[in-house]
């Protein structure tokens, strides 16, 4: 795989896309051409976001994760810098065209995103709040596309809502599986101050929320039957995953778990 293509974690990238995605479906955003400058936009401010990540991040993926684009040799720190700047730009270029309250947020998006990978990526429970929230905000940005920040509907707050707390779940799993890097340069992670096993079961009650959630739509007629015929295997995945005793699997089975849930919003919206 390229290392520019593989630096921006274009799986991530996508998951950002397809939040963006529902959120507009949710909120019958109109023209599609403004949808997808969106979703254009929405995927190079997570790939800028994804690459000064692994900028901050040099020196705990030598340990931790080597084959990545920058301890390996592929992509300098240097040309890792420009290339996020010029994902960063084009994103927020993008952005302005489509509204102003989704310039906002993108800008807001976009600050956020290079506070975490500076500094608070590296704190308990601060830097999985963060991220967690960007990864919520990504169906608000959706609704924004169409709407004011007052005029967004239940069901996006639902669903970023689950979202929060699933990627809760899944990023202190990839902090457990980060941990030997995490403690060789000093990062107060959760799993160095309260240890692997406690870590592991917060994550599966962050997990087991966000499963227990995916049926609140259903329960208070957002949704009719369609949406929990298709939401059952999203709650069956991310439940699987909390029987899982390796952590580094357990996150991508979340990842998982939060696509087939992307999914059932999106017939739940449109068998609406």
């Amino acid at each position: 795989m390229n290392a520019y293509w593989s630096i921006i974690r274009p799986n991530v990238c996508f998951l950002a896309v397809f939040g963006v995605l529902t959120g507009a479906i949710l909120t019958s955003a109109g023209n599609p051409a403004t949808i997808l400058i969106a979703l254009l936009a929405a995927f190079l401010i997570c790939a800028g976001g994804n690459v000064i990540n692994d900028y901050y991040d040099y020196e705990i993926d030598k340990i931790n994760k080597p084959k990545r684009p920058l301890p390996s040799g592929k992509i300098t720190p240097r040309k890792a810098v420009a290339y996020y700047l010029m994902l960063s730009a084009a994103g927020i270029a993008l952005a302005l065209v489509v509204s102003p309250a989704f310039f906002w947020i993108a800008i807001f998006n976009f600050t956020i995103s290079a506070l975490y990978a500076w500094k608070l990526k590296k704190i308990a429970i601060i830097g999985n709040i963060t991220d967690s929230f960007l990864a919520a905000v990504t169906f608000l940005s959706g609704a924004l596309i169409s709407t004011s920040f007052q005029g967004i509907s239940s069901p996006v707050l639902i669903l970023a809502g689950i979202a929060f707390l699933t990627t809760m779940g899944r990023e202190i799993y990839k902090d457990i599986e980060d941990i030997k890097g995490d403690k060789a340069l000093d990062a107060k992670t959760l799993p160095i101050l309260v240890g692997s096993r406690t870590s592991m079961n917060l994550a599966r009650i962050f997990v087991i929320l966000g499963a227990a959630s995916a049926i609140i739509p259903y329960i208070h007629n957002v949704f009719a039957v369609n949406y929990i015929i298709s939401v059952i295997p999203c709650i069956i995945v991310l439940l699987y995953s909390i029987i899982l005793k390796d952590p580094k699997k357990a996150q991508k089975i979340v990842k998982i778990g939060m696509f087939l849930g992307i999914f059932a919003f999106l017939v739940g919206a449109l068998a609406g």
